[in-house]
């Protein structure tokens, strides 16, 4: 999976805060082993009925992609806030 397509379907449309959501100035897409799979500025959300899908900036070749993440969650739910 390429960074664009790991942005793409990690960015939305899920169920999530979007008031926590906005206070970040980061996303970071995980996968289930904890490796970055792609880093975006958060510059927004875009309401989809009750769920919703973040808007931002890919940083395409970021040094953290590839690498376990820093701020790893045990949750079962695909949305964590750091």
């Amino acid at each position: 999976m390429t960074e664009d397509e790991a942005w793409q379907a990690g960015r939305g449309i899920w169920k999530f805060n979007a008031d926590r959501a906005l206070a970040q100035d980061e996303v970071q897409i995980v996968n289930t082993e904890g490796l970055v799979l792609a880093v975006a500025t958060i510059t927004g959300i875009s309401k989809h009925g009750d769920r919703y899908a973040l808007e931002g900036e890919l940083l395409r070749g970021d040094a953290r992609v590839g690498k376990p993440t820093t701020t790893p969650h045990r949750s079962r739910n695909s949305v964590a806030y750091f």
